[in-house]
């Protein structure tokens, strides 16, 4: 319940702090909404404010760790205690140029879904939003990855002793959590940000850490919000039914790379299990 608890008081603070303000002195920063569409309109503001408020969930998760379990919030990074940086940067320089390929491709084919049905972009506005996105929101994707793959995945993992089970426990049920706090209407939609969570608690449990996960969550929006950036001044978050089948090339590109980090990690031979040397360099 604590990480419920978090987030929600980071947003009170941050996003709907932001509405409070605009709306009282009339800045118009945060553009209305209607309740219960499902739809969110993301504008820089708004962005900015949301992809903190989740940023937030880092410090919190590794905070909690320590209250929870004992531990040092850095062993929540991997089985060494320590973000390891080759990794990370080594999935990115995969991921990154498939999905801008993907990002480019899925947006043009799919403006509505992609929420570029905004106004037009500007110069301005295409540098604004497109700065925020690229600082902010792998920030927000960490954030989601820490508390989700993280420390809930460790949480539920920790109710048996079986390691089969905890396994099968700490890989669904954060994901569950994870979809359905999303409030997600279409089925597809469903199918798709639960595949979003599997893939990357694969990976999180493969590599014996969190960075590939956050690299593949923190690519994947962070670039859908640049392309879209120089389509539209303001991103459309619809939740709601009718479209969801346009995310299935997007499920499958998160399942095989999961499976594709799977072999890598396994040639690689990368430990899933706590480095007694973790204080010592290794080549990951």
């Amino acid at each position: 319940m604590l990480i419920p608890v978090a987030y929600v008081v980071s947003t009170l603070t941050l996003t709907w702090g932001l509405t409070v303000v605009s709306e009282s002195l009339g800045l118009g920063l945060v553009p209305p909404e209607t309740p219960g569409d499902g739809v969110v309109t993301m504008n820089p503001a708004r962005l900015l404010a949301s992809n903190l408020a989740i940023g937030l969930l880092i410090p919190v998760s590794l905070g909690l760790q320590r209250l929870l379990f004992g531990q040092p919030g850095r062993w929540m990074h991997s089985v060494h205690g320590r973000f390891r940086w080759k990794l990370a940067l080594t999935l990115a320089g995969v991921l990154v140029p498939v999905w801008i390929v993907y990002g480019i491709v899925w947006t043009i084919l799919n403006p509505e879904v992609a929420g570029v049905n905004g106004p037009p972009a500007t110069l301005v506005g295409t540098i604004v939003l497109f700065v925020i996105a690229l600082l902010t929101s792998p920030l927000q994707a960490a954030g989601e990855e820490y508390a989700a793959r993280g420390l809930l995945a460790r949480s539920f993992g920790s109710f048996t002793t079986q390691r089969t089970v905890a396994l099968l426990l700490a890989l669904l049920a954060p994901n569950l959590m994870f979809t359905v706090v999303h409030g997600l209407a279409d089925p597809l939609l469903v199918v798709y940000t639960f595949s979003v969570g599997l893939a990357c608690a694969v990976i999180t449990w493969r590599t014996g850490g969190i960075e590939g996960a956050v690299v593949l969550h923190a690519v994947n929006n962070t670039i859908l919000f640049l392309v879209a950036s120089f389509f539209s001044s303001e991103i459309t978050i619809d939740r709601s039914s009718g479209h969801g089948e346009v995310m299935l090339p997007g499920t499958l590109l998160m399942l095989l790379t999961a499976a594709g980090v799977w072999l890598w990690a396994q040639r690689r031979d990368i430990s899933r299990s706590a480095d007694p040397n973790s204080g010592h360099p290794t080549n990951e």
